[in-house]
């Protein structure tokens, strides 16, 4: 007998030959020992030919990247209710998966920490998940299952669908670990950045509010005397859709930051600066070789070349935040430079 309840409704999504689900599943754990619910777990069904000849249904679903069919919509609640049990640990769903290559783990809340174990290894936890996946990739590169810490992936595991979802972007602060940037499937669609056990939210707004979380997530870390300058936190690894859907809340800057890139044969790049005329701030954003952008923000030029050029030295592009450039201004000395900034934090490599 199930110990999970189903209550079933349409999908008004779903029409003949589409490729989204028929059903949606409202579905209750607590025979599991735990008060969460899955609001809208997507239920799929679809005709096969079997061996004989004979059309038959197949009844399918998603949960956190396992795929489940069943020929009937009864042995599938079966199914379901055996994969939910095996997934829940310490009274509730896993918060998040770590993903290498086509496997996944899950990554479990216990009390202030994530929990993640790797078979074979030990448990790993940390207090946010950005530094439980710095942990868990370090791991990963030691033991040489990964060469790089971007081979490891951290997936949101959304309590509306039970669907893992990659990061929109991420938040990048001084002396922290990245911030995911994750958004949730409501009504009213949610950004939200976890720190420690309580997220970060801000309505997406249709991409607006991509530009408005880095500044609350700045104040909130400052509130908690964990930096000490809200508009340090800038953005990273935003997709190309949506920093497209971005652009529409921007506008062009006539100057733009140009700089030698030294790690690749010396060719001359260019990063477009934006107005943010909603938030009153300039925005360089500087797009990799893999199309995903990085943003960062400030109310002047001088701020944001700064900080663009920072960025640049640490990664090895420039020898020295000075040689970027606005417009083809002549670069000035280093030193002069970092006096009227207030100072750097980096090494200045030889000029």
């Amino acid at each position: 007998m199930s110990r999970v309840t189903f209550a079933y409704h349409p999908n008004p999504a779903w029409a003949e030959g589409s490729r989204e689900p028929k059903l949606l599943a409202a579905v209750d754990l607590a025979g599991h020992g735990t008060m969460e619910k899955i609001d809208q777990l997507p239920i799929y069904e679809h005709a096969t030919r079997l061996p004989d000849g004979r059309e038959a249904q197949v009844f399918g679903a998603l949960l956190a990247g396992i795929s489940l069919e069943r020929n009937s919509l009864a042995d599938l609640e079966t199914a379901i209710d055996h994969y939910l049990g095996v997934l829940v640990h310490y009274g509730r769903l896993p918060d998040y998966v770590f993903q290498l290559g086509e496997r996944a783990w899950p990554i479990y809340r216990l009390e202030d920490n994530l929990i993640a174990r790797f078979p074979g290894s030990r448990t790993f936890s940390a207090g946010s998940i950005g530094e439980l996946r710095n942990e868990l990739a370090d791991h990963f590169k030691k033991v040489r299952v990964i060469d790089y810490r971007k081979e490891m992936t951290v997936l949101y595991l959304s309590r509306n669908d039970l669907q893992p979802y990659a990061p929109v972007c991420t938040l990048r602060a001084p002396g922290l670990a990245e911030i995911p940037v994750f958004r949730d499937k409501e009504e009213t669609v949610h950004l939200f950045a976890p720190l420690n056990g309580r997220p970060v939210v801000t309505a997406l707004d249709d991409g607006a509010g991509i530009l408005a979380l880095p500044g609350i997530v700045g104040d909130y870390l400052v509130k908690h005397g964990r930096l000490a300058d809200a508009g340090a936190v800038g953005v990273r690894k935003l997709t190309p859709a949506a920093w497209t859907v971005v652009q529409r809340f921007l506008h062009p800057y006539s100057r733009h930051f140009t700089y030698t890139d030294r790690s690749n044969g010396g060719a001359r790049r260019e990063i477009p600066i934006y107005v943010d005329e909603a938030h009153g701030q300039l925005i360089a954003a500087r797009t990799n070789r893999m199309g995903r952008v990085s943003l960062h923000f400030a109310p002047d030029i001088p701020q944001l070349q700064y900080k663009v050029g920072e960025e640049l030295t640490e990664i090895g592009k420039v020898a020295v935040p000075t040689y970027v450039t606005v417009g083809g201004i002549e670069e000035v000395a280093h030193l002069e430079y970092v006096e009227g900034r207030g100072g750097s934090k980096l090494t200045p490599l030889a000029i």
